[in-house]
This record gives C-alpha cells, sequence and structure tokens, in this order.
C-alpha cells in the first residue's frame, strides 16, 4: 500500500459549524484530517488548510455562540502538522497564521484572545488580541502555550511546557521557558531520530 492510499484511510471529515454571514473555509483536497472539528460564530471569517497538512486532534474556534467575532482569519501552510492543537480567536479584526512544514507536538494551544478584558481607569482597553505568527519549520513541542501578539520566526523550535508572550525576531533558535526567552541560537532541526542524526 502506498503512502497516499495509507493516509486515506485515516481521512474523517472535520466537524464544522458556521453561524454567521459571509464565512469561507478553504480545505485542500490533498490535506489530511482526523478529529478536526472548526467552529466559527460571526461574519467574514476565513480558515484556510493548505496542500498536504495532517491535522489530528485538531480545533479551530472563531468566536463564540454568545460572542461572535469579525474578519478573523486562520492559515495553516503546507505540509504542516498538528497532533494536538487547539486555536482560538475571541476578537475581531484577529487572525492566527502557521507556516510551511511546521511540526506541532500534543497540547499545544494558540491563544489569539485572553477572553476577558483588562483596561485601564479610563476604560481604555489594555490587553487586544491581534495576532499570532508563526512562521516555516518551525517545531513546536508538547504541553506549549502561544499567547496573543506573539511571532516566531522561521527553522525555531518552541520547547516543551515554554509558554510564549511576545515576538521573537530571530530564526533558527531555540526558545523556552515561562515566560520564554531565546536560549540558544544558531540551530537547525530536523524529523529524523537523533539515532540517525548525522549518518549518511
Amino acid at each position: 500500500m502506498d503512502l497516499k492510499s495509507f493516509l486515506n484511510k485515516f481521512v474523517i471529515k472535520p466537524k464544522i459549524n458556521v453561524e454567521g454571514q459571509n464565512n469561507k473555509i478553504e480545505i485542500s483536497e490533498k490535506a489530511y484530517l482526523r478529529k478536526v472539528k472548526i467552529n466559527i460564530f460571526g461574519n467574514n471569517n476565513s480558515v484556510t488548510i493548505s496542500d498536504r497538512v495532517y491535522l489530528h486532534n485538531t480545533r479551530i474556534d472563531i468566536g463564540f455562540s454568545d460572542c461572535p467575532i469579525n474578519n478573523c482569519r486562520v492559515f495553516i501552510g503546507r505540509k504542516t502538522s498538528t497532533n494536538g492543537l487547539y486555536i482560538c480567536l475571541g476578537e475581531s479584526d484577529s487572525e492566527v497564521s502557521i507556516g510551511e512544514e511546521c511540526m506541532i507536538s500534543f497540547d499545544v494551544e494558540m491563544s489569539c484572545t485572553d477572553t476577558h478584558s483588562i483596561t485601564d481607569l479610563n476604560g481604555n482597553l489594555l490587553n487586544k488580541g491581534e495576532f499570532i505568527h508563526i512562521g516555516s519549520r518551525v517545531w513546536i513541542c508538547k504541553n506549549t502555550t502561544i499567547l496573543k501578539n506573539t511571532e516566531i520566526k522561521d527553522d525555531c523550535v518552541v520547547a516543551q511546557n515554554s509558554i510564549v508572550t511576545k515576538c521573537f525576531e530571530t530564526s533558527n533558535c531555540v526558545i523556552a521557558g515561562n515566560p520564554a526567552k531565546i536560549v540558544k541560537e544558531g540551530i537547525k532541526w530536523s524529523a529524523q531520530r537523533p539515532e540517525k542524526a548525522g549518518q549518511k
């Protein structure tokens, strides 16, 4: 059995719930989905899942039944794989983008909102969620949280149990801790097992 036939055995149509107007969900015919849920509440929102993306045990929430939101975007680039990802957008005009060839492990949450408000004493909102930008070839290890208004550049590793709270402008680095910081630069990573690394 070839790889495509094998993967097709596991493809299950996602559970999709959309309430609102002018929402768009685009899923490539070459994407592989298993245990995927997509919920949209609001108007003019979009979800794009690119070629050869493998999503397992993944949930995407845009808005809530008691709080519809508008003009939001989720984009997942080609050849990215997930194995337990939750994406949450709770504010209008926000987005989550994930680049190509990313590897996302178990129990990873990307929350582009705090879901509740913090204001100054004059009522001005202090904690607006606007974006999460993940570059290409990023490995996000298990039990990691990516919070609002953050960016991770290409070819980075986010270590297990990290909480990302800001933008990182450096590529090819290891990001770790709570709050996460750069702990090593000048690295490359591979899905190859360590036992085989360096072998030709």
